[in-house]
């Protein structure tokens, strides 16, 4: 029976290896304008690595799906060859081939259980820390470097253009300019004195960026307007990472935490909202046991469809998607109504309910 069931193993592990390459080929060919968005000012490897980060937090969802596609694919094989049909002519019952399926879905459970709850939640924090990179490569990367004499900040309307400059830009060095004229758009926002969008600045101070530094600081000196009539001594406007990096802010910071460190804030009761951390740690879990799940589900599928092929497999294989990640999107929203974390386990629980009777069914025939 191993030699059936590592024939089976070496289809399933290289179906699925296939398949869950090409599906994270696609989301990272998908992410790389975003990635490329995101790290505006910055180099080509905070580019990189900024849409490698974004394309790792799709992995919960590619490892299922990839092995559910595998095991459809898979056995459908079989099928269309009559393998099942000649296991259970010899008396074999279809249970031992579709426990090969499972033991490698357990596998793949335990996997995206560690990945789940320790290392994903890490790189969702570390995708945001790129951009405090970034932030010191914006002052090397705008042209700064070249004999041009004027300056953008990336992802704004600001522009400056100086007479003369001291400092070089990648060195740690403070880049200083003088006589420098900016147009600032926006320049009420930095006092309410400045009318004209147009002014004269004597100094222009850039300050490289520590490494902790999540903004462009740029201090302004002895700035006055076209017409000589408004003097002022100094401003320090500073941009934000996501002024020029980050488009959208955001809201859930239970990603950024592992699992056990959400699970102690909430028994210690310093958890600002324990209810949703401890939805967040029940629906890390539902993802991370969808392998094993789909493991029985994808082989049963396989049997149901017989002789129509294994593009009509394939497209049975959606119907549990849907409903998984229908239990997704309702066991959200029923959390807020209800405040209760338990319906962080409605997606598996409505895998199980539906698949349990369909399951029985085909193993039985």
């Amino acid at each position: 029976m191993w030699r059936l069931h590592r024939y089976y193993l070496r289809e399933l592990a290289i179906n699925a290896g296939i398949t869950f390459i090409v599906l994270f080929a696609i989301v990272v060919v998908a992410l790389v304008g975003r990635g490329i968005q995101r790290s505006a000012g910055g180099g080509l490897l905070d580019a990189a690595v900024i849409t490698l980060f974004w394309a790792l937090d799709a992995f919960p969802h590619l490892l299922p799906i990839s092995f559910l596609l595998a095991t459809v694919m898979t056995f459908a094989r079989a099928n269309q060859d009559r393998e099942i049909v000649a296991m259970r002519s010899s008396g074999i019952s279809p249970v031992l081939p579709m426990s090969a399926a499972v033991l490698l879905g357990l596998m793949l459970a335990i996997l995206g259980s560690v990945a789940m709850h320790y290392v994903l939640p890490e790189v969702h924090f570390r995708k945001y820390r790129v951009i405090a990179e970034a932030v010191r490569n914006v002052v090397v990367n705008m042209g700064l470097g070249s004999g041009g004499d004027r300056i953008p900040i990336p992802g704004t309307d600001v522009l400056m253009t100086f007479a003369t400059r001291t400092g070089k830009a990648g060195t740690g060095e403070d880049i200083v300019l003088s006589d420098a004229w900016v147009y600032w758009p926006n320049g009420r926002m930095l006092d309410q004195r400045i009318v004209s969008p147009i002014f004269h600045v004597e100094r222009v101070v850039i300050p490289m960026p520590d490494k902790e530094s999540a903004a462009l600081r740029i201090i302004l000196h002895h700035i006055r307007d076209p017409m000589g009539s408004l003097e002022i001594d100094q401003i320090t406007p500073s941009f934000p990472a996501r002024a020029f990096s980050e488009q959208s802010r955001r809201d859930e910071r239970d990603d950024d935490m592992v699992s056990s460190q959400l699970l102690a804030e909430v028994t210690r009761g310093v958890h600002q909202a324990p209810v949703s951390a401890i939805y967040t740690i029940y629906r890390r879990t539902c993802f991370s046991l969808l392998p094993l799940l789909f493991a029985p589900i994808g082989f049963c599928i396989a049997l149901f469809t017989r002789d129509r092929g294994r593009a009509m497999a394939l497209m049975f294989s959606m119907v549990p998607l849907l409903v998984f990640y229908a239990g997704d999107i309702f066991g959200a929203r029923f959390v807020r109504v209800t405040d209760c974390a338990l319906f962080g386990w409605l997606p598996a629980a409505l895998l199980v309910v539906m698949g349990l009777p369909f399951c029985w069914r085909e193993l039985r025939r």
